[in-house]
């Protein structure tokens, strides 16, 4: 991947994460970041990995359940996901945009492409 000093979303890649969860990710050599679309409605099933998270909602409101504690966030608010913790979300009503961070960075979101 080209080292980007700058870049506009449509300039990022897309990953697919979920129906109804898609997002623009940027990576670096110490972390990746994401900015989420959510459509309203959208469920992010319980799951955990073995880097830490963080973020923050920029649009719209979510429930989120991280290691059985859950809060309701709206914009403003943010998060943080401990190495290894099982965390998940639900949307509300409107579409939701959260921006998440992750280190060390993410190596599993896209197909490696074997090299010749």
């Amino acid at each position: 991947m080209p080292k980007l000093y700058y870049a506009s979303p449509r300039d990022l890649p897309l990953f697919d994460r979920s129906a109804g969860a898609k997002g623009r990710v940027l990576q670096t050599d110490n972390a990746t970041m994401i900015m989420f679309e959510l459509d309203p409605k959208t469920i992010v099933e319980t799951h955990k990995h073995e880097m830490e998270q963080f973020g923050v909602v920029v649009k719209g409101s979510l429930a989120m359940i991280i290691a059985g504690e859950q809060r309701i966030l709206t914009v403003g608010d943010t998060y943080r996901v401990p190495p290894g913790a099982a965390h998940g979300a639900r949307v509300f009503e409107e579409p939701t945009q959260v921006i998440d961070v992750y280190s060390p960075p993410r190596n599993d979101l896209f197909p490696k492409t074997p090299k010749p």
